[in-house]
C-alpha cells in the first residue's frame, strides 16, 4: 500500500488501494483464464495454447504498465506466474498424484487423464520458473527493465527468452543418455 504501486504521472490516476485491487483481481482472473485455456480444446495443441498464453502475458504486462508503476507491473506479472505455479501444484498436480497413488495401492488402474494433466502442468511450472526468476532479478536493473521507456516490451522479451532457455535445456537434456549408478 506504499507509494511504489503507482506514480503521480500515471495516466490511469489510480490510488494505491485501487491498484492493489487490480493486482489481487489479476491473480484470480489469471488462474481462471489459464486453467480454462489449458482445459479447452485449444489446450490440446501446446503450440497454439502456448502462443495464446504468451499473448495474454504480454497483454497483462501492457495493461498493468498503464495503471501501475513499472516496478509494480513487473512484480505483479511475477506474482501472476507464481500464483499459476502454486495453483498447478495444489489444484492439478497433487490431486492427480493422489489418484494415481490411491489406484496403485488398491491394485486398480489409475484414471486415464490424471497422469498427463499432472505432467503438462508440471512442464508449465518449469517454463514459468525461468521468467519468474528473471523478473525477480530484473528489479536490480531498473534502467534496462521496468524503468526503461519500453518496460512492458522488455518484460515480454524476458518471458520469451526464459521460455527459450527452458526449451533449450529440455531439448539438450532429452538428447543425453541417462547416467546409471
Amino acid at each position: 500500500m506504499g507509494g511504489a504501486m503507482v506514480t503521480p504521472n500515471n495516466p490511469a490516476h489510480l490510488s494505491s488501494g485501487a491498484a492493489t485491487g487490480v493486482g489481487l483481481g489479476l491473480l484470480v482472473v489469471a488462474w481462471a483464464v489459464y486453467d480454462l485455456l489449458w482445459k479447452s480444446p485449444l489446450g490440446k495443441n501446446e503450440m497454439v495454447a502456448g502462443s495464446i498464453s504468451f499473448v495474454l502475458t504480454v497483454g497483462v504486462a501492457y495493461g498493468l504498465s498503464t495503471v501501475m508503476a513499472g516496478r509494480a507491473a513487473y512484480i505483479h506479472v511475477g506474482a501472476m506466474y507464481g500464483t499459476l505455479m502454486a495453483g498447478n501444484v495444489w489444484m492439478r498436480i497433487w490431486p492427480a498424484q493422489r489418484k494415481i497413488i490411491k489406484a496403485t495401492k488398491e491394485g486398480t488402474t489409475p484414471e486415464a487423464g490424471a497422469g498427463p494433466i499432472a505432467k503438462l502442468r508440471s512442464k508449465h511450472n518449469t517454463y514459468m520458473s525461468m521468467p519468474l526468476i528473471a523478473i525477480m532479478i530484473s528489479n536490480h536493473f531498473p534502467t534496462t527493465t521496468y524503468g526503461a521507456q519500453y518496460g512492458w516490451q522488455v518484460l515480454a522479451l524476458i518471458v520469451l527468452v526464459g521460455w527459450a532457455a527452458v526449451k533449450f535445456c529440455y531439448v539438450k537434456g532429452a538428447s543425453e543418455a541417462p547416467t546409471r549408478y
